[in-house]
């Protein structure tokens, strides 16, 4: 899996599981495989974010967002593209990380801090995006899951999601 060690986050790694079972041969899942009422523990930590293939390149659109990520971020990015959202350095790494996972077609896990709007500096969270085709070939749309490790590595986790007994 490109974007570091393996899953180490027992929800993320369900939905890792969860994704691969909804393939189809050397096909990725679309959308309309996954089915939220599967995982309803982690859906506030969820995030859809739409491909717009445009003349200029690829760009990148959170189409749902969930609402423990509203919560942490300060802000609803729902419906906003992120170069709307984000500047810099921080945009560039997304949008390059984003495009790679377009390109490869395959998922991404990794650690990141998210600068806080609260006083905190920021927030260490895992995350793992998974890539979606409708035509089981072209990235058109990812599906973001976000869990916090300090919850990983202080406490510990309950399992949140078992894919096979939702």
């Amino acid at each position: 899996m490109q974007g570091g060690d393996g899953v180490d986050h027992p929800d993320l790694k369900a939905m890792l599981d969860y994704w691969k079972s909804r393939r189809s041969g050397q096909g990725l899942p679309a959308r309309r495989d996954i089915d939220p009422v599967d995982f309803p523990k982690v859906l506030p930590r969820v995030a859809l974010v739409d491909v717009l293939d445009e003349p200029d390149g690829l760009h990148f659109r959170y189409r749902l967002t969930g609402t423990e990520i509203v919560a942490r971020a300060g802000r609803d990015p729902t419906g906003k593209r992120f170069d709307a959202l984000y500047s810099g350095d921080y945009l560039a790494q997304a949008l390059e990380t984003y495009r790679t996972i377009v390109d490869s077609r395959a998922p991404h896990y990794s650690r990141r801090a998210f600068p806080m709007v609260d006083g905190r500096e920021h927030l260490e969270y895992a995350r793992l995006i998974l890539p979606l085709a409708a035509d089981g070939r072209r990235v058109d749309m990812l599906l973001l899951v976000t869990a916090d490790l300090k919850a990983v590595s202080q406490d510990p986790v309950p399992q949140l999601f078992d894919p096979h007994n939702p």
